[in-house]
């Protein structure tokens, strides 16, 4: 896990500090910490006073999308310490099931006994939690809120947002942050609401990784419906490969994989050529933003260590929308020396069927531009009146560049005839080596004069044998191997013909 480094940003010099001296490790379970934060500070009124508001069933069900079951569930109420008021407020720790119940008595938080409401503090929130429940420890930390951030009641909520958003962009330690913009509109009896906003900030990379995964798996996107924008990293994963065609090779089959990210080029061994030449598309996945100009280069990855440059035409995106596809060809060299001969011992062993070789192809986009649709904007300011969200998701200018790795699979069919040919060959040799075993043991009659009298001599198959006079005595040696005897000896004096 990234720890933090000191930040130059003043409004973040103590988070960066804290995050230096965390907490002792906490012994690691086999799921991923992820901690739950509710705002309930003045501002968030309307989600507290109208009926209609869906924020407690809202996080109840992220909550229970997103975790597994021996994932650690921690909830938490937030808004600013003051007096005998703390923030973040444990509400308490369980599975997800028990965010409903946890939630449920949760009301507006005070600044004392008096009626003042809490400010916010995002920062302290944030702080707290890591510090905290997470033991300094890896974990997804959920951020439901209007997206009012005022310490001290400070009027400049922009101002203090901004100061948020730069700790989501700039603070290693946070790994990955996307946020859902939501549409609510509610209305209290001191304030009005448009939107609230959910955020989930990755604590260290194994978060990241487990963020990841719960974007991918689809049970989220079942409770927040509209897709993730993402804040950071802007650095990875911007593109996609959308096969289309081959051209010139009509026995070769190019697909997408069940994960709609793997190029799968499904070939005959005997039909296979070196250069593949694919009419495709390349898919802007860098939601909301859309590339304004970037640089494409490509590179194949083949076990061994081989590496092949890979021909795209042509290599500049342009006014790409995010989800929008450029049309784009494609040529490469597969590696054939990766590809085993069909007599090979790897190929038979595969009795005629498909053999899978592994490959990585990686799009490098340099020159990066990235710009967020009027559209999308414009919408962000209906939900969020005056806050700089716009300004948030516009990645930092130090990231110009981004790499997208893309699994290639091919995939071998291998005809039956080699494996019909060894079957065949083994079989004749089983064959012949039977055939030997049974000659070998059967004794056949042959004549032989031994001194000018005739004789008949019993001999095996590889056998000899020892050739007596009248007199008892040896006088020679005749031995046979598959066919006829030969004689190998005569006694001087002797005489042995074989007839």
């Amino acid at each position: 896990m990234k720890r933090a480094m000191n930040l130059c940003l003043h409004p973040l010099a103590l988070l960066a500090t804290v995050l230096l001296t965390l907490a002792a490790p906490v012994p690691a379970s086999a799921g991923i910490q992820q901690a739950f934060l509710v705002q309930n500070s003045g501002w968030m009124e309307p989600f507290y006073a109208d009926p209609a508001s869906q924020l407690k069933p809202l996080v109840a069900a992220v909550a229970g999308a997103a975790a597994e079951p021996d994932d650690r569930i921690i909830t938490l109420a937030f808004s600013q310490s003051h007096a005998e008021h703390h923030s973040p407020q444990l509400l308490g720790e369980g599975n997800a099931a028990s965010v409903s119940g946890l939630l449920a008595p949760l009301t507006l938080a005070r600044k004392g006994s008096g009626p003042a409401l809490a400010d916010t503090d995002f920062q302290e929130a944030i702080r707290g939690t890591i510090t905290g429940p997470l033991h300094g420890q890896s974990g997804i930390i959920w951020i439901f809120t209007n997206n009012r951030n005022s310490p001290g009641n400070d009027p400049a909520t922009a101002a203090r947002n901004r100061d948020f958003y730069r700790l989501l962009h700039l603070e290693p330690s946070i790994t990955k942050t996307v946020v859902f913009p939501l549409k609510m509109p509610l209305q209290g009896k001191l304030y009005s609401a448009r939107g609230l906003m959910v955020y989930a900030l990755a604590y260290g990379e194994p978060a990241a990784a487990a963020l990841t995964r719960i974007l991918a798996n689809g049970r989220l996107s079942s409770v927040l419906t509209r897709p993730p924008a993402r804040l950071k990293p802007v650095d990875q994963d911007a593109l996609r490969i959308v096969p289309e065609a081959l051209l010139d090779s009509p026995n070769m089959h190019a697909s997408l994989g069940s994960d709609q990210r793997t190029l799968i080029l499904d070939v005959e061994a005997a039909s296979l050529i070196p250069t593949v030449h694919l009419k495709a598309s390349l898919q802007n996945q860098f939601y909301p933003y859309a590339i304004s100009n970037a640089s494409v280069s490509a590179q194949l990855h083949a076990p061994g260590g081989v590496q092949q440059a890979i021909r795209v035409s042509p290599d500049r995106l342009a006014s790409l929308p995010p989800g929008a596809r450029q049309a784009v060809d494609v040529q490469f060299q597969l590696p054939l020396e990766q590809v085993p001969s069909a007599w090979s011992a790897k190929a038979i062993g595969a009795m005629g069927k498909r053999l899978q070789l592994p490959m990585l192809v990686t799009l490098d986009l340099s020159g990066q531009q990235l710009a967020l649709p009027a559209e999308f904007l414009a919408e962000m300011q209906q939900l969020f009146p005056g806050d700089p969200l716009a300004e948030a998701l516009v990645p930092p200018s130090s990231v110009r560049s981004s790499r997208a790795q893309v699994p290639l699979l091919v995939r071998v069919q291998y005809p039956l005839t080699p494996v019909l040919v060894v079957v065949a060959g083994v079989l004749a040799l089983v064959g012949a080596l039977a055939t030997l075993l049974i000659l070998a043991g059967r004794s056949s009659r042959y004549p032989v004069q031994v001194d000018g009298y005739r004789r008949q001599l019993m001999l095996k198959a590889f056998s000899s044998q020892s050739v007596l006079n009248d007199q008892g005595e040896i006088i020679g040696e005749i031995r046979r191997g598959l066919g006829a005897p030969r004689i190998v000896q005569v006694a001087d004096g002797h005489t042995l013909q074989l007839l």
